[in-house]
């Protein structure tokens, strides 16, 4: 295991980036990825990033114990960020450093939360919490030979086996949500349309080319200032994925 790499010399295939907090056996569900990658053709490149907010200071230390030698051949890096933001700030911040390193991956990226099962819906999207079943299905959509995303250039972040819940314009908002204004700060333009679909639960399945072309760098970097500045919340920016 690495601590979190600035530059690259090789793009992966694809990236699994998770958001961990304080959720239980994570090393574990992250260790059998790894160990699936590993069982993956020669030459396919895949990371896993685990971005730390929670309070564990053996956090690492427990993630590499588990992983051990055995996937020394999988890149797994570490880091631990502020507990600020939510996931959406560690969406931003994993999105932003890969852009300035100039290697995002070539094929799709997966954003998952510290327990994916709990943000799957019910009953799991499917996903029982079985570590080889899981593993296998997400290296699956992960691979070179997954089946091609759709082309409807929106929404950028495809719903990840979570729940998807309609937004509708002029609605009140639990979290008094500004979505309208939010909008305007993040894309430069009025929001033309009456609703839309959000997947509830913040995890992703995202094409890693989309993420490196339609918007720039300054943009992604703009929008992760904004949340840090407390000027957008991560509920708003859920709502926009």
């Amino acid at each position: 295991m690495k601590d979190m790499l600035s530059s690259s010399s090789s793009r992966s295939v694809s990236d699994v980036v998770v958001a961990w907090y304080n959720e239980p056996g994570v090393e574990r569900w992250v260790s059998a990825l790894a160990f699936a990658f590993l069982e993956r053709p020669a030459g396919e490149r895949y990371r896993i990033f685990v971005f730390h907010k929670g309070t564990a200071e053996d956090a690492k230390q427990r993630l590499f114990d588990v992983l051990g030698k055995k996937c020394s051949d999988v890149d797994v890096f570490f880091e631990h960020l502020d507990n600020v933001g939510r996931e959406a700030d560690t969406w931003l911040h994993y999105t932003v450093a890969r852009l300035r390193a100039g290697d995002m991956p070539v094929n799709r990226v997966a954003f998952l939360q510290g327990d994916p099962w709990d943000h799957f819906g019910t009953p799991h999207g499917g996903m029982e919490r079985n570590l080889d079943v899981f593993s296998s299905k997400l290296v699956a959509l992960l691979a070179p030979t997954a089946h091609p995303m759709a082309s409807n250039p929106e929404p950028l972040f495809c719903n990840l086996m979570s729940e998807s819940r309609v937004m509708r314009r002029g609605l009140s908002h639990p979290q008094r949500l500004d979505l309208e204004r939010v909008w305007v700060e993040a894309f430069g333009c009025e929001c033309k349309v009456d609703s839309y679909v959000f997947a509830a639960g913040a995890q992703y399945l995202v094409d890693a080319v989309r993420l490196s072309q339609e918007k720039p760098l300054s943009w992604w970097t703009s929008l992760h200032h904004k949340l840090r500045a407390d000027e957008i919340n991560a509920w708003e920016i859920e709502r926009f994925w």
